[in-house]
């Protein structure tokens, strides 16, 4: 279920409880305490908010993802219904007891309280395009109220507290200028509140989408150093950087894929990125990619751990131990033993955010990662676990014997390297 789907479900509840709450409250009240003079106009409010109780209550104990569309639309149409029927009610209610003769303008004290409650009620709801009908809807029908009372005849506007006490057809001109205030005043505040939680919400969720991309690709050190210096990854430029890149490799997976069902790969692809990830994370490397059943990974990115090299050569010593426990594993399990080559490379890449706007990867490019890739794959012919270029070993500090492979051709490569290979 997406946040947005969440957000609405958890508002409509909250305002069908409010909704549920008026209709038991005004349902006691209709039968200990009748608000109408007309007995049969009693009834009905009585049946009104009998249907409104049980309707809200249902919607608070049915309502789900795959029903929200639906009663939704009832809530609201109950909603009004609820409201257009007590005004219809009462205007009876008052033409019965001829109010017109007492005098009307006295009722426009009590105009702005019902179309206020529903206003506030339905920012429950937390979307913009129902706070909007609510405002329209009911703002409508309170100046259609206001409209028939003040064009009234008999009804006149006055400030002298006499008049207003003497005559029921005097309106209180401060006091109605007060409720004005006060009504458009918080119906302002129920849209921007709803449309704050609407902006804050997708900054959450962008912001969770954000940390949920760090989580996968970054390492926890690496992660909590971008919170804290907060950078935004999404918004850094492209720029030169010196980064140690790192390949893997599965030994004869195509050969291996073809005699494995669809679901056998998926499981051996995910559980050979899972041991791989785990060194890659431990020194703070950063998986930029996996490729099939490749993984490459970056060190020094998005900003230098010190010696990007020697933690690139960690890693791999810490794959090959993962490698070799799970040979171990699959082959007490009667299962192929895999195995993989890795390279090592160290230079210059431009480092940033690449692709459209509809896709963007954090990633690096640049001859050193294709050099990276190349040295990876010399690996098959020089029968060897794993390579690294002398870039790499002159970085490392610790002596490492390794068999030097001098005037190495890479594939694509006009210029010969120097290669070293551990077995």
């Amino acid at each position: 279920m997406d946040h947005l789907l969440v957000r609405r479900i958890a508002g409509f509840r909250v305002a069908a409880v409010v909704f549920l709450a008026v209709s038991t409250i005004t349902l006691i009240k209709s039968i200990f305490l009748p608000s109408y003079v007309v007995e049969l106009i009693n009834q009905c409010n009585l049946m009104l908010n009998l249907v409104a109780m049980v309707f809200f209550g249902f919607v608070y104990q049915k309502l789900n993802e795959k029903n929200y569309d639906l009663l939704v639309l009832i809530g609201l149409a109950v909603a009004f219904a609820y409201y257009f029927s007590v005004e219809t009610m009462g205007s009876y209610d008052a033409r019965l007891q001829n109010l017109s003769d007492i005098g009307v303008g006295r009722t426009l004290d009590y105009q702005f309280l019902a179309p206020l409650f529903f206003i506030v009620a339905h920012t429950l709801f937390f979307r913009k395009s129902i706070m909007y009908f609510a405002i329209i809807v009911y703002s409508g029908g309170l100046f259609l109220n206001v409209y028939e009372i003040v064009t009234s005849k008999s009804v006149y506007f006055s400030t002298v507290w006499t008049e207003l006490i003497a005559d029921g057809n005097a309106i209180n001109l401060p006091f109605f200028g007060v409720w004005l205030n006060i009504y458009i005043t918080i119906t302002i505040m129920c849209w921007a509140v709803v449309y704050l939680t609407d902006r804050l919400l997708d900054d959450a969720v962008k912001f969770e989408k954000s940390t949920k991309n760090l989580s996968r690709y970054f390492s926890p050190t690496i992660r909590d150093q971008i919170k804290e210096q907060d950078i935004l990854v999404e918004n850094v430029g492209d720029r030169n950087q010196a980064v140690a890149i790192l390949f893997t490799d599965i030994d004869g997976f195509t050969s291996l894929s073809e005699t494995m069902k669809a679901d056998e790969i998926i499981k051996l692809l995910s559980e050979y990125q899972e041991k791989m990830v785990k060194p890659i994370f431990e020194n703070m490397g950063t998986v930029d990619k996996f490729i099939g059943d490749a993984v490459m990974a970056t060190f020094g990115t998005p900003v230098s751990q010190g010696n990007d090299a020697q933690n690139a050569f960690e890693c791999a010593r810490q794959m090959q131990i993962a490698m070799n426990q799970w040979a171990k594993e699959r082959a007490e399990a009667g299962l192929p033993v895999i195995t993989h080559r890795i390279g090592i490379h160290y230079g210059e890449c431009i480092v940033g955010n690449i692709g459209t706007e509809e896709r963007k990867e954090y990633t690096v490019i640049g001859d050193a990662v294709n050099v990276a890739s190349r040295i990876c794959d010399a690996g098959k012919a020089l029968k060897a676990t794993l390579v690294f270029s002398n870039e790499v070993k002159v970085r490392l500090l610790e002596d490492i014997r390794a068999r030097i492979e001098e005037k190495v051709q890479l594939k694509g490569k006009d210029e010969k390297i120097t290669l070293y290979c551990l077995d």
